[in-house]
């Protein structure tokens, strides 16, 4: 049965996403304060209208409804599915402002990116683009990367009242503190532990890379920013092909490990309880996930002739199936490359490594190691059933956090995210393929959209097609939601419509 929305409903949907954009809108404080210290007086004026707009259109949704409002279960995930589209709208406003954008639709996919983070990007001229949008663009990975209710519950901004709906919504089920909002203050915690030994290692790198002492700190601060937050977003055009240096190769991998890791397991790791590690079935997984591509990875690029000597195919290998895999989306090779040099079965290894993703509860999109590894475990319980005597009851045990029993609840669940996914994996490659593009390349995009990586072929551009920019918002927008929570906004909208058309009839 479907339930249906009212203008109460209505109300404290608008209410609940009114605040989240007034929190997108107070966000913008950090660009426009780095736009006032670094004298870039025009892209300070794009912060203040930002921030103007932001904040007025926020109220004026937040004031539909009192402070406090109960927040149901169907409520709260139109909620979440609605704000990070209207935390992108507001996020793309001084980025549209900026001239740096061919139009607010370009704006628009890069706000929705970076929120999501994906990294992939249309912004013109990135190596001459302000400090302060620079700022903003990778700050957007920090709010989305640990969730925008995440980052709105953590500061109390009016959220009290549905704060455990949100959070669930969001994708967020495991609780790691008994308090939500306590919950959401260790996962900000974690991420400023790894961004402050990201950046001060970082720096050093870039200072012994010969670049100016502000710069350096700059540029550390975005790509750790960028990195354990899996978002992909680079100061300059050619991401982590920049620094040529593989120490920042190998500090930027460790990061992208810290970012995948479902919070759950940092929780575990700081109490002292570092065997989680190897019992974990999501852990597990995404080792074995990792391994097994690295060893395809680097096959495939032994039988090319593009990579010298056994080093630099571990390097570029390791480091490329990692980046997809933990969906940061950082890659020091020229998009040309992939088709080109990479090819065959190391690009393969690379698209199933950005579709099947990271960890649960953590930074990473994709389908997760955890829905990889109880689907594994399904398979197993299926055969043991069908090889056992009627009469037996046949059960299937994994470890994730303490022993449980697989149910076909959960087998069902990990089945149809997996389905989900691999459907708009297809579906955006075929799109892709419609333009003219290659197969292998179109595929390749859309699994990156879908996954939020960021790693790019070149199809994504300034110049592509307008429809294949919205499909692509749209992969971003449904991957980090994992679905459920846009589907329900879809449905309720569908409801709504045909209330309204019924209702035209009987009058």
């Amino acid at each position: 049965m479907w339930v249906k929305l009212d203008r109460r409903d209505a109300r404290t949907i608008a209410h609940y996403t009114g605040l989240l954009i007034v929190g997108v809108g107070l966000a913008m404080v950090v660009p426009l304060v780095t736009a006032l210290v670094l004298k870039e007086w025009d892209p300070a004026l794009d912060y203040l209208m930002g921030m103007g707009l932001s904040c007025a259109a926020g109220m004026a949704l937040a004031l539909s409804s009192p402070p406090n409002t109960p927040l149901n279960r169907t409520n709260a995930l139109i909620v979440t599915a609605l704000a990070w589209l209207a935390a992108s709208l507001a996020a793309a406003l001084p980025l549209a402002f900026s001239g740096n954008y061919g139009s607010y639709l370009d704006a628009l996919f890069d706000a929705m990116s970076g929120l999501t983070t994906s990294g992939l990007t249309l912004v013109q001229d990135l190596d001459h683009l302000a400090m302060s949008h620079n700022m903003w663009r990778h700050f957007t990975h920090l709010i989305g990367g640990q969730g925008i209710v995440v980052a709105a519950v953590s500061i109390a901004i009016g959220l009290r009242g549905g704060a455990m709906s949100l959070y669930i919504a969001e994708g967020r089920d495991e609780k790691i503190l008994p308090n939500v909002v306590h919950t959401t203050r260790f996962i900000w915690f974690v991420t400023a532990v790894y961004v402050v030994l990201g950046t001060v290692a970082l720096t050093v790198v870039n200072l012994n890379l010969g670049m100016e002492t502000a710069r350096s700190g700059l540029h550390a601060f975005w790509a750790t920013i960028a990195t354990y937050d899996t978002g992909g977003f680079g100061p300059q055009s050619m991401n982590a092909l920049y620094y040529h240096s593989w120490v920042f190769e190998f500090i930027t991998v460790i990061l992208m490990i810290g970012g995948t890791l479902n919070f759950n397991l940092h929780a575990d790791v700081w109490r002292g309880d570092r065997k989680e590690l190897f019992r974990n079935i999501e852990a597990r997984a995404w080792g074995s996930n990792v391994l097994i591509l690295v060893i395809f990875s680097t096959i495939g690029l032994a039988a090319t002739t593009a990579f010298n000597g056994v080093p630099e195919i571990l390097r570029k290998g390791v480091y490329h199936i990692f980046s997809a895999n933990t969906g940061t989306g950082h890659q020091t090779l020229y998009a040309a490359q992939w088709a080109k040099d990479y090819g065959g079965l190391a690009m393969g290894a690379v698209i199933l490594a950005m579709a099947f993703g990271g960890m649960a509860s953590s930074t990473a999109g994709g389908i997760k190691a955890l829905r990889l590894g109880l689907i594994a475990k399904g398979i197993v319980w299926r055969v043991r059933e069908s090889l056992a005597p009627p009469s037996a009851v046949i059960k299937q045990r994994f470890h994730h956090l303490d022993d449980r029993d697989l149910t076909d609840s959960l087998l069902n669940s990990a089945f149809m995210v997996f389905i989900l996914y691999m459907f708009s994996y297809i579906t955006g490659g075929l799109i892709g393929a419609a333009y003219g593009y290659p197969i292998g390349d179109a595929l390749f995009e859309s699994v990156s959209a879908a996954a939020n990586v960021g790693l790019s072929t070149g199809i994504t551009n300034p110049a592509m097609p307008a429809l294949l920019k919205i499909v692509y918002i749209v992969q971003m927008w449904a991957g980090r939601l994992e679905f459920v929570a846009l589907l329900a906004l879809f449905a309720s909208l569908a409801i709504a419509l045909r209330r309204r058309r019924a209702g035209r009839r009987s009058a």
